[in-house]
């Protein structure tokens, strides 16, 4: 099975054209993988992404996988142990496994003896983990684990892809938005300058008085303003 797996490269490769966001994408990438690997003894799949200064990004096949994910990623959780220092993990059997907190509890009342949790190839600070779940005992042997370690690596390529865009698109969106605050402050500012007679220093000071007595932010206080002359303003840009 492991020598067929390249032959899903096209399969992970089409999940960008037709995923807009990074956890659609990452949603696709989990059920595709727990297709590959379903073959009546892998049950469901999960993926789970941390990047610096972003959110946690998790993607289930499935229900049951949601609920095995929470637990797996919980504090001292298997797969928490592989997004910290980047080695599979192997849960052979849940019924006898004392560690992981209280995922292996969980596991057993789902009905889910054995897992693998192997590391994602992403980069930067980018970390990862693809984890597939079984209701066989020590169903994850070497040779499968090897086949689950291939399988990420397919979905890791889609996956670095994957995250570039989304830092671009990120970076895009913060700037958008930046240049809309910006815009807002200023016509705020010309509007105050105007009514007032005052220099624009004295306006960009009336406008942080009024931010810090209300504790609203500065640029609601400016759309305020804005909004107060004249509603037809608009400081969108369209993309």
């Amino acid at each position: 099975m492991a020598e067929q797996l390249t032959e899903h490269a096209a399969a992970f490769q089409e999940v960008l054209l037709s995923a807009e966001e990074l956890e659609a994408c990452l949603s696709e990438i989990a059920v595709l993988a727990a297709n590959v690997l379903g073959d009546g003894e892998v049950r469901g799949c999960s993926l789970v992404i941390e990047r610096a200064r972003r959110a946690r990004v998790t993607a289930d096949s499935d229900e049951q996988s949601a609920r095995m994910s929470k637990a797996a990623f919980g504090n001292g959780g298997p797969g928490s142990a592989v997004l910290a220092d980047s080695r599979a993990v192997v849960v052979t059997d849940a019924w006898s496994e004392s560690r992981w907190n209280g995922f292996p509890g969980l596991a057993a009342v789902e009905g889910l003896r054995s897992m693998a949790a192997v590391p994602l190839m992403l980069e930067g600070t980018a970390a990862g983990v693809l984890c597939a779940y079984s209701p066989r005992p020590h169903h994850f042997r070497p040779e499968l684990l090897r086949t689950v370690e291939i399988l990420a690596g397919e979905a890791s390529r889609t996956l670095r892809l994957a995250l570039r865009i989304d830092a671009h698109l990120h970076r895009a969106r913060n700037l958008q938005a930046a240049l809309e605050s910006r815009t807002v402050v200023d016509l705020a500012v010309g509007i105050i300058m105007g009514q007032n007679a005052c220099s624009q220093q004295a306006a960009v000071e009336i406008l942080r008085s009024v931010s810090n007595t209300r504790n609203i932010k500065i640029r609601n206080v400016a759309a305020g303003v804005v909004a107060a002359v004249s509603e037809r303003v608009s400081t969108h840009f369209e993309e």
